[in-house]
């Protein structure tokens, strides 16, 4: 038996490839020499390092899942704020809760049953978030009160060298990365009203809702407030310190649909209950106990977020339905009081920017207790107060900005890729482009190694926003673990690709409602301008776009050994698996009787 096995042996090692070393190559007489295959196995997951910006849902989304989906992958959050959560984190304002379901509004991969509310409080998302970084491992790689001054992609080491600032010690460090992964967030860079005064002038306090203090929901108690603003923060705001308020000033520049939900077939919140629905103890160990009950439950609420195109055309039958569905609400939310319905009913169309639903809001601002001001606008303020363009002064103590953020499609600091590109700039209003010109909300021409989780027109519309970020995490997951294991140094999309996905958003938008005369952060400006969230379609028609990208798009950066032969990641002809696996390993491919899924079988880069 012995023997046997040793003239086995010596049988493999004959019909073995030879091992080469440099020195030796055969050459034929009379011909180049041919490259020499690499003296290493082949490696599929070589390791490689990511940066990540921003820890709010996009960010943690996207850290939770890369790492997941490449393999052999390093990383480091950096997030400026003191604790994680983005918007979430930064606004703690009376009354801030999101106005989509709870249930909904949840990373699809780690569902809590134990919401409070059918509309959760601020403080409960964050707080779930939390959770999520402890629970995935990703609090270890996080690196809280850290700002990203600049990143820049080096051409010699062909990484991302960023530089970031410890906002605790003040120490400025660099690190560096072979990707670069924004999460930065869109609604966080507070913008103030440009009213002469304000900042000097007027002695009492100005706060904008994202940088709320419990100190200052003490001091509110008893005083005079304007509220500058009528958008969700402006009127969750208004409606969560009405009781404690002496008076409220309410200046507002334009109009809002004001509508009970997003969907008629989701419970709409009251003045009286906020969150619509407190859920049991009983219904949260329902949703514990019987997992496909609650799997019925979540689908139920995420069905409403689908579905719905004919409304989004301007003008269209579906728009008008849409309309007068709106006006009904509103119509009954005045009891039937012509002069507030028509001070309050816009003149654009339903989806020409986000719509409200806040439930209280026009029944506080009808009460004598609120000045709404709408037929003037404030010129300065005084010492003490607010003056408007009629002449007339309003006396207060506390100013509230509710007059919403920055463009955050752009870049928060310089992010320079090749030849001296940089986004911050190219991308500005008075820049060359004017817009963030992206590859599928994703990339960025001549910017190599670089994603948006969520950028420009990278929103489908149809699934919540942490469904979103899930979407694009898995991508770029895909482009990154191309570039590891064929060798490549560096991918980024082809200007001429990137130019037709923006020539396609400018044709799908031609004829939608968000070009109707509004404004909002949904888009660059007034009527036909460039929109700034959307995905040229929706929800499931971008899920289905990205499910694979188009390598053919890309323009690819090969190393030294793979511009001499583009193969040259092949290695030697063997892999490391085969050099260290064990039988589980090197059997992977094999799968217990009854689980085989033929749709994806041996389509697991892991399999």
């Amino acid at each position: 038996m012995a023997n046997a096995v040793q003239r086995l042996a010596q049988v493999q090692e004959q019909l073995a490839p030879p091992v080469v070393a440099p020195d030796q190559t055969p050459t034929l007489q009379g011909t180049t020499k041919h490259w020499k295959p690499q003296q290493r196995p082949f490696d599929s997951a070589p390791p490689v390092k990511a940066i990540f910006v921003g820890a709010g849902i996009a960010g943690i989304a996207a850290s939770v899942l890369i790492p997941r989906k490449v393999p052999n992958l390093s990383y480091v959050v950096y997030e400026r704020q003191g604790a994680v959560g983005g918007t979430w984190a930064q606004n703690r304002y009376p009354g801030v809760r999101c106005d989509i379901p709870s249930h909904s509004y949840q990373l699809t991969f780690a569902p809590n049953h134990r919401w409070s509310e059918y509309y959760s409080p601020g403080s409960e998302i964050q707080s779930y978030y939390e959770d999520v970084v402890k629970q995935y491992g990703v609090k270890k790689h996080l690196r809280l009160k850290h700002d990203v001054i600049s990143a820049a992609w080096s051409e010699e080491i062909h990484q991302w060298v960023v530089k970031v600032k410890d906002l605790t010690t003040g120490e400025e460090f660099t690190d560096m990365a072979h990707f670069f992964i924004t999460a930065a967030g869109r609604l966080n860079v507070p913008k103030y009203p440009d009213i002469p005064g304000l900042e000097n002038t007027f002695k009492g306090h100005v706060v904008h809702p994202a940088q709320w203090t419990e100190e200052l929901t003490r001091a509110l108690e008893g005083k005079r407030v304007a509220i500058i603003g009528n958008g969700a923060s402006g009127q969750q705001l208004l409606v969560n310190i009405f009781d404690r308020v002496a008076h409220i000033d309410h200046y507002v520049r334009s109009r809002q649909w004001i509508v009970p939900s997003f969907s008629p077939n989701l419970l709409s919140a009251r003045w009286d209950v906020l969150g619509a629905h407190l859920f049991s103890e009983e219904e949260k160990q329902r949703f514990e106990k019987d997992p496909k009950a609650y799997l019925e439950y979540r689908r139920s609420l995420e069905k409403n977020f689908h579905g719905r195109f004919g409304g989004s055309v301007n003008g269209s039958e579906e728009n008008d339905k849409i309309r007068l569905a709106y006006e009904d609400a509103l119509w009954e939310k005045v009891n039937g009081d012509k002069t507030w319905f028509d001070r309050l009913v816009p003149a654009f169309a339903p989806g020409c920017k986000r719509p409200t639903p806040s439930a209280g809001y026009v029944e506080a601002i009808r009460s004598p207790k609120v000045d709404y001001v709408d037929d003037a606008r404030v010129t300065h303020a005084t010492a003490d107060g607010l003056v408007t363009s009629d002449g007339r002064e309003r006396k207060v103590d506390v100013i509230i900005t509710a007059t919403g953020f920055n463009n955050g499609f752009l870049p928060l600091f310089p992010t320079i890729g090749k030849k001296g590109l940089d986004l911050s700039k190219h991308w500005a209003e008075d820049g060359p482009i004017g817009y963030p010109q992206t590859y599928f909300g994703l990339m960025a021409p001549n910017v190599p190694n670089y994603f948006g989780v969520i950028q420009a027109n990278s929103n489908g519309a149809g699934g919540t926003y942490p469904l979103q970020a899930e979407i694009s995490a898995t991508y770029i997951a895909k482009v990154i673990r191309k570039v590891q294991r064929e060798g490549y140094l560096a991918i980024y999309p082809s200007q001429a690709a990137t130019d037709d996905f923006n020539e396609i958003i400018t044709g799908y938008f031609e004829d939608k409602v968000i070009g109707d005369d509004c404004d909002g952060w949904w888009k660059s400006g007034f009527g036909k301008s460039r929109p700034l969230v959307m995905w040229p379609g929706t929800g499931h028609h971008r899920f289905d776009i990205v499910r694979e990208p188009r390598w053919e798009d890309f323009v690819f950066e090969r190393s030294k050994e793979g511009k001499r032969n583009r193969f040259a990641y092949f290695g030697n002809g063997w892999t490391e698996r085969e050099k260290n696996g064990d039988e589980a390993v090197l059997t992977k491919y094999l799968k217990e009787v009854g689980t085989v899924d033929l749709a994806t079988l041996h389509e697991n880069w892991n399999d």
